[in-house]
């Protein structure tokens, strides 16, 4: 069953009836009776738990959803923002089925490889049909140079709309059992922030996530967002975008962009 989904961003209260260009659209095929997703704690992977849970229970489709979450060694509390998002999703919507929640700690240098092989490991473990990932593209070259200045080359390319092809590879582990959807993968950070702001999750869901990758000498133990690192301020940016108002005002107050002459232009 493709379950399709539309975030349509509109302007501010004195212009509500007046509609942006903007319209996001997703698909989510939930023909399948186990899936898999995988959680990082950050607003991406939670709002797409959301999403999947929130048709699930809608339509009273017999899935259950399977979680992994694979915890940096140097980064503990995605772990931890994880199960808030999660525990968050489950009191909404009582009625969905979730397996287990897979959570393994691993090195730095090997996060994205052992990444892959958790997520293959539940898919072998639970009979898994379908994973889905929420991972966004990077916006166009054109805004991101000239929101992030120097912080733009620090950002994964991997993600880069020329390279979007590469993000659909097949696993390190051979060929795979299901099928990897990535309903965001269209478009760049605006799209999460989209069906934030469409279901008014942004407080809520949204308050309970950490998309920042700092590390714990910049954020106080883990316990505030650097204000500093590529994840924060491209979620500054796509939220800006999205509820309507200019990032580079907030962002020409950050350290991070304090040499910048003409930041707030």
């Amino acid at each position: 069953m493709i379950i399709k989904d539309t975030a349509l961003v509109y302007r501010r209260a004195e212009l509500c009836e007046e509609l942006r260009d903007d319209k996001y659209e997703i698909e989510l095929d939930l023909g399948h009776k186990k899936i898999g997703i995988g959680m990082s704690g950050g607003m991406d992977s939670s709002i797409l738990l959301w999403l999947l849970a929130h048709h699930i229970s809608e339509n009273e489709l017999d899935v259950t959803i399977y979680i992994w979450t694979c915890v940096h060694e140097e980064k503990p509390g995605q772990a931890v923002h994880a199960k808030k998002a999660i525990e968050f999703v489950k009191e909404e919507f009582p009625n969905v089925k979730f397996g287990e929640h897979m959570v393994k700690s691993t090195t730095a240098k090997d996060y994205i490889a052992n990444g892959t092989k958790l997520a293959y490991e539940l898919v072998y473990k639970h009979g898994i049909t379908a994973l889905y990932n929420g991972v966004t593209l990077n916006p166009p070259n054109e805004i991101g140079e000239a929101v992030w200045k120097h912080k733009w080359k620090t950002r994964a390319l991997t993600r880069n709309w020329e390279s979007r092809g590469s993000i659909l590879q097949k696993s390190i582990l051979g060929e795979p059992p299901h099928t990897e959807y990535r309903p965001f993968i269209h478009s760049d950070k605006r799209v999460v922030l989209a069906f934030y702001k469409k279901y008014g999750l942004y407080v809520s869901l949204g308050s309970l996530t950490r998309s920042c990758e700092g590390f714990i000498e910049v954020t106080n133990y883990f316990t505030e967002t650097c204000k500093e690192c590529w994840w924060c301020i491209e979620k500054e940016w796509a939220t800006a975008d999205i509820f309507n108002y200019e990032p580079k005002v907030n962002l020409s107050t950050w350290a991070v962009f304090s040499d910048d002459n003409d930041n707030s232009d």
